[in-house]
């Protein structure tokens, strides 16, 4: 039995307190399989290490009469200096077991091969939990603390490890935290959320899972889509009121696609709307998976692998010009191409057409009119050039397919009749007084991601101050051309130079 009673767990930091847990308490008993959901820094690793004993609670109690496992793939108990043998040694000798049959069976299972030899503190994190799940293995504890071992090696590796704990340890007791619900849905039978220090606990997955939907900010109803190109992980930053903070963290597209990649996987809301829609996927829901990743990309529209997994579902609901647009979008994103090709080629066909008349753009650094467009730019445009949110498909895809670089695809939008008719005749301008729009709080995300393409050789403070004046869709073209913006875009100069638009009105 494992028993937590009132546990409370604080740091002392240079800004005060820090609560992590907050009177927590539960029971665990042979068999049971305790999941808990939370979301990032909620204290779930704090948790386990309390009750694995390398920590002790600043108040409460914690009662053990099962012998516990150190946290899987955590390898802070590790003497870094000394090599995996000497620590497979050590730990053999703690416990009273055999030396050489614990490193035959490290050997086999880690599959580390000569690093076994070398100092720990040289071995990657992955490594390092290799070798943790490993020694775990030789130790025959009552009850199992698990530390997202899911996120560690490769599937063949996992599988391994599910059949260690699962299949030959099946009646031990188990705590498992995972950011993958699915993971902690399939391998428990309790569940728990963890969120501003407090413990729930629940019977029934879906109850638990339904609560950290709604803790991290996601409802039943389908989340408000977010303009393209910023992440809610910027929020903060942007709605500053400290013009150059709201635009020193993506300087350009370049560092805006990069980031995107690892800042949308530590978001809480994007990771549990695509976990959503592998399962839809894997169940077939083609409908549902879709709604899930297309939610998704609203909060991180420049991530690019979920463009593609948005593409398969649709071609599996046979949307050929939305499986097209997710393709096109995900290589102009960095998507190796030759991933790609075979599904663009294939829906790109069903619509009766070559792609070898209009291959697909691929992602390139440098001079950004020159970069292929993807959605999330062409919804950019689209706002400031037609006054247009969202695009349809059949728009989107025509316009990708036709367009190789940002600045052609601009230049022909600025020559299509809605560019007049959006643009102009325009209101009086409004004097510049050096202080903030007044506008819709949702309209800070695009206004942010268009002045990062738009002004791309424009200094971050001179970027946050036309930023800061740009009101919505209205008159955020007239505010970044008077600002410079796309001044080294041939193709758009070239388009503006030939639409003629009204005088504005005084």
């Amino acid at each position: 039995m494992i028993r937590l009673t009132d546990v409370r767990k604080v740091y002392r930091t240079r800004f005060g307190q820090n609560v992590v847990l907050d009177n927590i308490g539960f029971e665990m008993h042979k068999g049971e399989r305790l999941g808990v959901l939370g979301r990032n820094g909620a204290g779930k690793s704090t948790m386990l290490r309390l009750i694995s004993g390398a920590e002790k609670p600043t108040a409460g109690r914690i009662e053990r009469t099962m012998s516990v496992s150190w946290p899987l793939a955590f390898g802070g108990a590790f003497q870094t200096m000394l090599t995996g043998v000497d620590n497979i040694r050590f730990i053999s000798h703690i416990y009273a077991q055999d030396f050489e049959r614990n490193l035959a069976f490290v050997q086999d299972f880690s599959e580390l091969g000569a690093y076994l030899r070398e100092p720990v503190r040289t071995y990657s994190s992955g490594m390092r939990a290799r070798l943790a799940f490993a020694i775990s293995m030789i130790i025959e504890f009552d009850c199992f603390l698990i530390d997202e071992i899911g996120a560690v090696g490769d599937a063949r590796f996992h599988d391994r490890c599910n059949q260690e704990l699962f299949g030959k340890r099946g009646d031990r007791a188990m705590i498992i935290i995972s950011h993958d619900a699915a993971y902690v849905r399939d391998h428990c039978n309790r569940f728990a959320v963890l969120h501003g220090g407090r413990l729930d606990l629940y019977d029934d997955f879906e109850d638990a899972y339904s609560d950290f939907r709604e803790k991290i900010g996601l409802s039943n109803r389908a989340p408000r889509p977010a303009p393209a190109g910023m992440s809610p992980a910027d929020m903060e930053a942007v709605t500053s009121t400290d013009p150059v903070k709201s635009l020193a963290i993506t300087p350009n597209r370049n560092a805006m696609i990069e980031v995107a990649q690892h800042r949308a996987l530590q978001d809480d809301r994007f990771r549990a709307l695509v976990m959503e829609g592998d399962w839809r996927r894997d169940a077939k829901a083609w409908e549902e998976a879709d709604e899930r990743y297309a939610a998704g990309l609203t909060l991180h529209p420049y991530q690019r692998s979920y463009w593609v997994q948005l593409g398969h579902v649709s071609k599996e609901r046979d949307l050929f010009e939305r499986a097209e647009i997710a393709y096109r979008t995900a290589c102009a994103l960095g998507e190796p191409v030759q991933d790609v090709e075979e599904h663009l080629a294939f829906v790109v066909a069903r619509q009766g057409m070559d792609l070898d008349a209009c291959p697909p753009g691929r992602y390139r650094k440098g001079d950004v009119p020159r970069q292929a467009p993807g959605r999330p730019d062409l919804e950019l445009f689209a706002r400031i050039a037609w006054h247009l949110s969202p695009i349809g498909d059949e728009d989107a895809a025509r316009l990708l397919r036709d367009h190789p670089t940002l600045d052609h695809l601009l230049a022909a939008m600025v020559r299509d009749p809605r560019f007049q008719q959006a643009n102009g005749p325009v209101m009086e301008e409004r004097p510049d007084t050096g202080e903030a729009a007044v506008r819709d709080p949702a309209d800070v995300d695009w206004i942010r991601a268009i002045c990062v393409i738009a002004l791309a050789t424009t200094d971050a403070e001179r970027m946050a101050q036309v930023a800061a004046g740009i009101s919505g869709m209205q008159d955020a073209w007239r505010r970044l051309t008077a600002a410079g913006a796309f001044e080294d875009w041939p193709f758009t100069q070239m388009a503006v130079r030939q639409t003629r638009l009204p005088e504005p009105l005084t």
